[in-house]
Parts: C-alpha cells; sequence; structure tokens
C-alpha cells in the first residue's frame, strides 16, 4: 500500500469517527423529542431503547459505536496507541450496549441483558475519562491541555452528580454524553487537521518553493 492511500485510509477513519460522535449526539436529541411516554427530563439516554420506537436509540447507539471504533485505528497512528485503545472501548461499549437493551430505572430485578448494557455503559464512559488524559499529552498547547483535563474532571463529576438527583438525572447524563462526544469531536478533527500539516510539511521539504 502507497503512503498516499495509508494516510487516505487515516482520514477516512477519523471522519468516521467524527460522524459517529455527532451522530450519536444528533440522534439521542431527536429521539428526546419524538418518542411517546418518555421524559428526557428524568430517564437515561439509553432508556428509550425501551419500547415503541426504540429502535431508533438502539441504531443510534450500535452504529454510532462502530464508526467511533473503526475510528480507534486511525486514532493509534496519528495520536498515540493508548488513546487510540480507549477511544475502541468508547464506541465498542457503546455497541454493546445498543446490543442489550438497559432496565428501566427504577427497576425491581435487574435482567442480564440489562446488567451487561450497563457494564458496557460504564466501560465506555470510563475509557472516554482516561482517553481525556492520555490525549492531553498529544501536541500540547495550554488550551488543548486544559480542555483535556476539565473534560476527564467533569464528566465524572456531573455523573455522581446524577446520581443524587433522580428527578433530573435525565439532564445531568445528558450533559456528560454531550460534554464526552464533543471532546472526543474535537480530538478527531484534531488529528485530521494534524494530518493534513504533516502532509504539507513533507511536500514543503521535498519540494522547496522557489526563491
Amino acid at each position: 500500500m502507497s503512503a498516499r492511500r495509508g494516510l487516505q485510509i487515516r482520514r477516512g477513519l477519523l471522519w468516521c469517527g467524527a460522524a459517529g460522535s455527532i451522530m450519536f449526539i444528533v440522534v439521542f436529541l431527536i429521539s428526546d423529542v419524538i418518542k411517546p411516554d418518555y421524559d428526557p427530563v428524568r430517564d437515561a439516554v439509553s432508556e428509550a431503547a425501551i419500547g415503541s420506537g426504540g429502535w431508533l436509540t438502539t441504531a443510534n447507539f450500535i452504529v454510532s459505536g462502530l464508526l467511533i471504533a473503526a475510528s480507534s485505528v486511525a486514532t493509534a497512528q496519528v495520536v498515540g496507541r493508548w488513546t487510540g485503545i480507549l477511544v475502541a472501548v468508547v464506541g465498542a461499549g457503546l455497541a454493546v450496549a445498543g446490543v442489550f437493551v438497559s432496565d428501566p430505572v427504577p427497576t425491581d430485578q435487574a435482567t442480564w441483558h440489562g446488567m451487561i448494557h450497563n457494564a458496557a455503559g460504564t466501560a465506555s464512559s470510563a475509557a472516554l475519562v482516561i482517553a481525556c488524559f492520555t490525549a492531553a499529552r498529544w501536541r500540547p498547547t495550554p488550551a488543548w491541555r486544559w480542555y483535556c483535563i476539565a473534560v476527564g474532571i467533569c464528566v465524572p463529576l456531573i455523573f455522581v452528580a446524577a446520581l443524587g438527583a433522580s428527578e433530573t438525572a435525565g439532564i445531568w447524563q445528558r450533559l456528560t454524553n454531550i460534554i464526552g462526544w464533543t471532546w472526543l469531536t474535537v480530538l478527531t478533527a484534531r488529528a485530521l487537521a494534524a494530518t493534513y500539516r504533516d502532509e504539507l510539511a513533507r511536500l514543503g521539504r521535498t519540494y522547496p518553493s522557489p526563491r
């Protein structure tokens, strides 16, 4: 495979990650509006997969997760190995959480598929938080470093706050999703920009500008 072809594949995979991250936010916001008998202020995003119209949320989790997982290959090459591995866990966890439907909250008896859903979702969220700190060291600038640290701290703090606010837990969870997946989109966009800058730098060395 030529270097040019490899670069095109990396960029295509990174675009997959950006699309998956943005799609996840947009689709769950649409579902919040159109799903009947559902309260986005109180209910978790994944609870929209229960009952009528739940296929939209299920598809959103699976497709978004697979796109993000696919981008992890390029993320590992452009950003760093550990960040790529963590992004793979983010995407895979999201997809698995989509396959296994959530239990309603609260529930009297947890189901096996609900427990798998919760485990996969927790792994995905934890991986995203850790990725914030590994990615903070990649081509660092003060703004990028502080942005990564802020997201890595805020997401779990907001999640903990949601545990004590059952009537508005849906709002707090959506806030963590928007903050986390927006950060993932920015990371992917930054990685894409880096591939273009690196390519221009190589071309500049190979074909110097006329004096």
